[in-house]
């Protein structure tokens, strides 16, 4: 049966709305990758970047979810009723929780004293790993509430959601920030490179071909006295 431009704009809002949940998930993951490398400098620029792309997701999913609102009415209604359904979801990923720096400290505490250094990085390691952990439950939790959004319009505040999901990530990271990368610097340089982030490698790539496209258009132009070739 051909779909109808109301039902095709639907499926296209529904894919629109799975693609920002998919997005933020993405940047919550370079985040991850940038603690597991315990490089401070890259999660402060990750949770900066991560800040602006929630707050995109908050604006975009305001304007996806209102106009799909209208359309699921119409189409759940009138002539449309029985014709056309959606699918519904259920949540199944708890809310992970999150803690500052000293819930993050507690859980994994320096018992020694004096402080040894096996002691010292048991501990770090431990608070570096539940960062980590608490983190990727973040990603498995984004997806599913974003499911939830979606197919479950007008039980959960999509765009309230996101901003909440930054603020409390960030709350970890930053946990993280103050109870090892900012509390002991020494021990987190030994450690920094071992577990390079795939995302920076990926986008060295595309940094090379957007280049090399560049350089190929620049010799074109050149070639052709300033104006691309016809």
């Amino acid at each position: 049966m051909q779909m109808s431009a109301a039902e095709l704009r639907h499926r296209e809002l529904t894919q629109e709305l799975y693609d920002i949940g998919d997005e933020v998930a993405g940047y919550l993951e370079n985040l991850i990758e940038a603690v597991e490398d315990w490089d401070g400098e890259l999660v402060a620029d990750c949770l900066a970047e991560l800040e602006e792309i929630c707050e995109d997701a908050a604006r975009d999913s305001r304007t996806c979810t209102a106009e799909l609102d209208g359309l699921r009415r119409a189409l759940t209604s009138g002539l449309k009723k029985g014709r056309f359904s959606v699918r519904g979801h259920v949540p199944t990923v708890d809310h992970p929780g999150f803690w500052e720096a000293p819930g993050l400290e507690a859980r994994h505490p320096l018992t020694s004293s004096p402080l040894s250094v096996p002691d010292l990085a048991r501990t770090l390691q431990a608070r570096t790993a539940t960062t980590a952990e608490t983190l990727r439950a973040y990603v498995d939790y984004c997806l599913d509430q974003t499911a939830y959004g979606i197919e479950e319009l007008g039980q959960l505040d999509l765009p309230r959601f996101y901003r909440e999901l930054e603020r409390e990530t960030r709350t970890v990271a930053c946990a993280w920030l103050a109870a090892v990368a900012e509390a002991h610097p020494g021990y987190t340089r030994t450690m920094r490179g071992q577990h390079p982030p795939e995302f920076l490698s990926e986008r060295a790539r595309i940094d090379a071909v957007v280049a090399r496209v560049a350089a190929r258009r620049g010799h074109a132009a050149t070639a052709s006295g300033g104006h691309y070739a016809s």
